[in-house]
């Protein structure tokens, strides 16, 4: 892995951002190899003037977007681009990780985003008062001109302020990439996936007959220091999208 350019202090890219986006030139134009190691941690804070924080928060980002797969003990590898499907253990949605990677071609419609009273289950998860108001957004995803999934947000009413002049209602932009600049990075999430049957509603949205079978995903995202910000419903065709749960052996037991 050769350097091909240095990171830009004077900028105002976040630093990790930036050797993100190098590492992932060094991949397209073939400097790195599908199942070849990356330099060490320790290596690329050296290489790029780095402090270990920004280069862990760098490795993080990249495997989100399944660009390279972390492996206990032996180090970052760079993933194959073939390799697609959802994995509901990595924090970042769907179409942060596997589809920006992939190169597929990503419309977003927007079918409502407004700010309302949520379910109670909802406001509860999120710590909002019985009759406060949460932001919602719930979009239709097309993958490849196929309707993908139908997903349904439920965030802080803050966060209302930062997605509007974003282009993240116009499907312009990211909305995970849109919710860490603003400092909301998941930390983790909890999901649960459950087989469901498309109702009238839902087979209307994702152009599959009533009673079609589908797949639910529900998930509750935190930060760092424990926060809730945001949960989200999901109802995906799995004959478009895969959905994958990758199991590891514990290192300590290899």
């Amino acid at each position: 892995m050769s350097q091909q350019a240095a990171i830009d202090r004077l900028g105002s890219e976040p630093y990790y951002l930036q050797l993100h986006r190098l590492v992932e030139q060094q991949i397209q134009n073939g400097t790195l190899a599908p199942g070849e190691r990356l330099p060490s941690e320790s290596e690329l804070c050296r290489r790029y003037d780095l402090s270990r924080s920004t280069v862990r928060e760098t490795m993080r980002s990249l495997q989100e977007k399944k660009v390279i797969k972390m492996v206990p003990r032996r180090g970052a590898f760079v993933l194959d681009p073939e390799q697609r499907g959802w994995r509901l253990q990595v924090p970042a949605g769907f179409f942060e990780t596997e589809v920006t990677h992939n190169n597929r071609n990503v419309e977003t419609k927007t079918i409502r985003a407004t700010l309302e009273v949520l379910p109670p289950e909802i406001a509860k998860a999120l710590k909002l008062g019985a009759d406060e108001k949460g932001f919602v957004l719930a979009r239709l995803r097309r993958l490849d001109g196929r309707v993908a999934l139908y997903s349904v947000n439920y965030m802080l009413p803050m966060v209302q302020e930062l997605l509007i002049p974003s282009g993240v209602v116009e499907g312009r932009a990211s909305l995970n990439r849109t919710l860490v600049e603003a400092g909301f990075s998941v930390f983790g999430a909890r999901r649960s996936v459950a087989a469901v049957l498309a109702d009238e509603k839902l087979s209307g949205l994702l152009e599959v007959k009533i009673g079609a079978p589908l797949l639910l995903v529900t998930s509750i995202s935190w930060t760092k220091d424990g926060r809730n910000f945001d949960y989200y419903t999901s109802w995906i065709r799995n004959d478009v999208v895969e959905v994958t749960v990758e199991a590891e052996a514990d290192p300590q037991d290899a």
